[in-house]
Parts: C-alpha cells; structure tokens; sequence
C-alpha cells in the first residue's frame, strides 16, 4: 500500500509537529511509496525553524486561503480568526476525498488536525488503512475545545490503529472506552542528534522553552527567576515560546521588574540557545515525559531541573538532573546550585546527551513505525 502521512496544524510549531514533521519527510524522501500532505503555513515553520530542509521530494503543501485571509485582516488573536483557519480544514477534507475516494487502498498516518481532514474519507471508504498519533497525555487537552472532543474520539474508535505517544497517553485513551487492543505506545518521542548537539564552551544560560500554557507552568518559572538571579548575578534566562498565556507572563514580566532581564518570545529553532545552555527547566504539571523540548535540551548537553510529575524519572533522575516539586523556591534552590558547580553540570549535561542516544534516536523510532506499517500490511493482506 502506498503510504500517506497527514500532518495538520495551523496554530503553531511544537514538539510534536517538530519530531513527526521531520521523520515524515525524510520518509517522503526516501525509496519508499510515501507522500507527505502538510499545510503550507507548518511546512514553511518546519523549515525556517531548520526541521527540515525544505527540498524534499514527495510533498503536496496544502495552500490556507482562509489562514491568509485572516492574517491579512489582522484577526490572528481574535475568535473569528480561529472559524477562518478552521475553513481551511474544511477545504483539505475536500482535496483528500477528491484525491483518494476512488483511488486504490493507502495507509493513512494521521496527527493533530489531519485527524479532523481525514475523517470524511474515513467514512466513505473504510478500506483505507488509518493510523492515528496521539501525542498528549489528555485528549481533552490535546483537543481544546469541548464540542471537537467527540468528533476526535469518534475518528480514534474508527481507525484502524492508534500511535499513543506513552503509556500515560494510552491509559488516558482507555479510560475513554477505546479498544485497548488497537493502542500501541510508542517508544517515547525522538530527537534529531545531528542538529541538536552542544556547544563546547557552555554559558550560564538557564532555558525555559515551551508553549505558553496552563501545563508547562510558565508563570512558575517566572517567579523563580528573581531568586536565580540574587544568586547567580551573571546567569542569563531565557522564557521561549508562544501561546494563550502571554498576556499573563507580559504582567508578570512588570510585577518581577523583568523586563530586559530576561530573553522572551518565539525561536522557531531553538538549537543554538541549547547548545550553550548549562540548565534547562521543565515544569509540566502532569509529566514531562517525553516533552519534546526536553529531550532536545538533553541532547544539547543541559542538566535539568523538572517537577516530579508522571513519568519523569525515566529522563531526569540524579544521573541527568534534579526533580523538584512546583515551587518557586525550590526550583532557584535547583537551579543555582546547578550554575554555581560548573563540573557538575557538564557531568549531568554529558549524561543526558547519552541517555538521548541511546533511547531516542530517530533509527529506533523510524524502525517502530515501519513495525506498525507492517502491521496494518499483513492485516490487509
């Protein structure tokens, strides 16, 4: 069968769109029948954010006419901006079911938003073969808003396997009546080694990077960050991404009198703030493993400091890092300590670059999902 990988997303560039975006099209590059469809927004931030090379082969970039429309009116924080964008997955639906209604069966590897634009052809031709990646421990927080929920569960009982991220993903999918039969969990994320490697002169950087969300705590980090600082005058920080939080870390930057103190906004790649950075911090509020940006710090050699949430310990233990509770004080007491031993760092740094290798590389995950594409070819055979 032909292979189609789906990845859809036109609200922003995070770990999943990263990890997924770039093995889909190194295998729309390679020998095998495969096709990657992406819309044109994601596949212009994959590539300026040095993801992917933007040459390869084997693509069809889907064009966002209503995404423009909404760009040029300047609704990009505004409700109506949101239905507008939304058209345009309307729009793919109906490209897909034209493309492939009557075409011969394909394997369909499915994320994020394709979810929603395969779905009518899901319905008018059940041959096809339907892989659905779910990356985040809460479907409903993966899903965002409330009435999408049962279109999306609906779309997972229908397809023919489900790629849950962790076992917590997976647990989170059974307990929403799904077979867990079809429920495979996957070996954990993956990092691109080659791109995200560190630099030999590290600096006293300490990184927060992440969507700004209830579930990565930016806030949290903020208010450690005047503790950092009285403790380690030279150390710089850096709070990096985009997100519904904002307007919250834009007042709090003014009550802590921030402002110019530390680095904020967006980095489409965040390699070479890494790559120098002794401390990186991770503060989900459920689990941080396998939080893409996590792994990525780890393999630009950071030490890290990590609430002690969910699956952590898998990636932050005393080998790696230092976990911490929810606390502001805590994670300065963490972080100081960590910039004032330099030797240390590096120790922890060198460590979590190894337990990368070794456990999230991308020949392992690519060769897990050539396992489930076999799966589905023997099935059908």
């Amino acid at each position: 069968m032909r292979r189609i990988c789906v990845l859809i997303n036109n609200t922003g560039l995070g770990g999943a769109e990263r990890r997924l975006g770039r093995l889909f099209a190194h295998m729309a590059d390679g020998k095998t029948d495969t096709l990657l469809v992406i819309n044109a927004g994601l596949w212009h931030k994959l590539r300026i954010g040095g993801v992917i090379s933007g040459r390869e082969q084997r693509v069809w970039r889907l064009a966002e006419p209503w995404g423009g429309l909404a760009e040029w009116m300047g609704l990009r924080q505004r409700a109506r901006a949101f239905w507008l964008r939304k058209l345009d997955y309307f729009l793919f639906a109906c490209l897909l079911l034209v493309r492939y209604a009557l075409a011969p069966r394909c394997l369909f590897h499915v994320v994020l938003g394709g979810t929603y634009v395969v779905l009518p052809l899901m319905l008018l031709r059940p041959d096809h073969r339907i892989i659905i990646s779910v990356t985040n421990r809460s479907l409903a927080g993966l899903v965002g808003v409330p009435w999408a929920l049962p279109v999306y569960r609906f779309a997972l009982a229908r397809c023919a396997l489900i790629d849950a991220l962790t076992e917590g993903v997976r647990a989170d999918l059974v307990g929403r009546r799904l077979s867990d039969q079809k429920i495979i969990s996957s070996p954990g994320s993956v990092v691109a080694l080659d791109h995200y490697q560190p630099e030999p002169k590290k600096e006293p950087w300490v990184v927060f990077a992440g969507r700004l969300i209830e579930e990565k705590n930016p806030l949290l980090f903020l208010e450690a960050v005047p503790t950092i600082l009285q403790a380690v005058p030279d150390a710089r920080c850096f709070l990096l991404g985009e997100g519904p939080l904002r307007p919250l870390v834009e007042q709090a930057l003014d009550r802590l009198h921030l402002r110019g103190v530390i680095e904020t906004g967006f980095r489409a790649d965040l390699a070479p703030v890494l790559s120098r950075a002794r401390v990186f911090v991770s503060l989900q509020r459920l689990d941080n493993y396998p939080s893409q940006c996590l792994l990525e710090a780890m393999a630009c050699g950071t030490a890290t400091v990590a609430t002690d949430v969910g699956l952590t310990w898998q990636l932050v233990d005393e080998t790696t890092g230092i976990r911490i509770k929810p606390d502001p004080e805590q994670i300065a007491q963490a972080v100081g300590s960590l910039l004032k031993d330099p030797e240390r760092c590096d120790r922890l740094g060198q460590a979590a670059r190894r337990r990368v290798a070794e456990r999230h590389s991308e020949d392992n995950y690519r060769a897990y999902l050539n396992e489930l594409y076999r799966r589905l070819d023997r099935s059908t055979s």
